[in-house]
Order: C-alpha cells, then sequence, then structure tokens
C-alpha cells in the first residue's frame, strides 16, 4: 500500500527555473534597497569611521592610509554594513517569503521564536566586542610598546580587526542557542553536556 507524505498547506509544484526566477527577483530587491541605502549614508560616511575609531583606538595613535582607495574602501565597507544594519528587516522578510511556501506551521512557528533569541544573541556579542573588547584589545596591544615606538596603524587593517571582531563575538555568543537547538534535536544529551563541565 503506496504511502502519501502531506505537504505544507502553502506547497504547490514548481519548476527549477520558477524557484531561480523566484530568488532572483527577491535578490534583486534587497541589492537594490541596499545599493539605495548605501548611496544616502555615504556623505555620513566619514563621520561614522571617525567615530569608530575616536571609540576603540587610543587618541595618541596616529592613523595611516598606506595606499590611494584605502579611505574610500573603508568608506565603503562601513556603507555596507550600516545599509545591511538598516534593510534587515527586508533581508529577512524576502527570505522568509521564499522560503515560506515550502514549511510547515509548526516549521514556521519554530523559526518566530528561534530568530529573534538568536539575533538578540548576535546583537550582544556585537555590542560586547564593539563597547568592551575592542577599547581594551587596542589600549593593551599598543600601549604596551608605546614608549618603544610610535605607534601607526593602518585604516583598512585596523577596520579589519574592527570588523572580525565584531562579527566573530556575535557568532560566538550563538554557541547557547546551538546547544539548547542540539538538545532539542536528541543531537547530544544533556548527561553528556553536565559530565564535560569542569
Amino acid at each position: 500500500m503506496a504511502t502519501t507524505t502531506a505537504l505544507p498547506p502553502d506547497d504547490r509544484e514548481m519548476t527549477l527555473g520558477e524557484h531561480l526566477r523566484e530568488l532572483r527577483d527577491r535578490l534583486l530587491v534587497v541589492l537594490g534597497v541596499t545599493l539605495v541605502l548605501m548611496a544616502l549614508v555615504f556623505p555620513f560616511s566619514a563621520g561614522l569611521v571617525d567615530a569608530v575609531l575616536a571609540h576603540t583606538v587610543p587618541a595618541y595613535v596616529k592613523i595611516t592610509t598606506y595606499a590611494p582607495l584605502e579611505l574610500f574602501k573603508v568608506r565603503i565597507m562601513v556603507c555596507f554594513i550600516a545599509a545591511v544594519c538598516i534593510g534587515f528587516p527586508l533581508l529577512v522578510y524576502e527570505a522568509f517569503r521564499f522560503a515560506a511556501p515550502g514549511l510547515y506551521p509548526h516549521e514556521k512557528r519554530f523559526l518566530k521564536v528561534v530568530f529573534p533569541f538568536s539575533l538578540a544573541l548576535f546583537v550582544a556579542g556585537a555590542a560586547v566586542a564593539y563597547f568592551v573588547t575592542l577599547p581594551l584589545f587596542f589600549g593593551l596591544i599598543i600601549g604596551h610598546g608605546a614608549d618603544v615606538a610610535a605607534p601607526n596603524l593602518s585604516l583598512g587593517q585596523t577596520f579589519d580587526i574592527v570588523t572580525n571582531l565584531t562579527l566573530g563575538f556575535g557568532v560566538v555568543f550563538q554557541v547557547p542557542l546551538i546547544i539548547m537547538l542540539a538538545v532539542r534535536m536528541r543531537l547530544v544529551r544533556r548527561e553528556t553536556l553536565a559530565s564535560g563541565r569542569i
């Protein structure tokens, strides 16, 4: 006797071409809005760069550019990050609308519960990195040898450190959620985690 698998209520048969066209259309919407937001933010990007440097790098450190386009690239990067942050709700909406027809009701409810929690953890991690870790990092690393040599930092490399640490902390703060999901999905047993505590 043949068995049938219940499909999600909103699921409908689509060809690969239809899926790709829908994905293309949604990506174009997100890309278009991101470019517009970047253009709007660009006039303020120099001020944003100064604000980040003033917060993270000690005042006695000289920031230098070692390539003709280094400052421009940093300003573009700041504009992109700002545009993604501002347009993030649209990105989430388009991604959810693309995936929603193939999701069961309980999967949609699960995403609606988990995603805000995941976003809050990421923001918390990024905030800890930006407001606490980065000032301490630059203060300790640079201050340790300031009496030996005058510190000059590359603008591009400094912003790479700021970006990587901020994103890294945001990802690391996802670990409690990942562990909770692993336990819920029975990939890891509570007893195993308890026995591994130091």
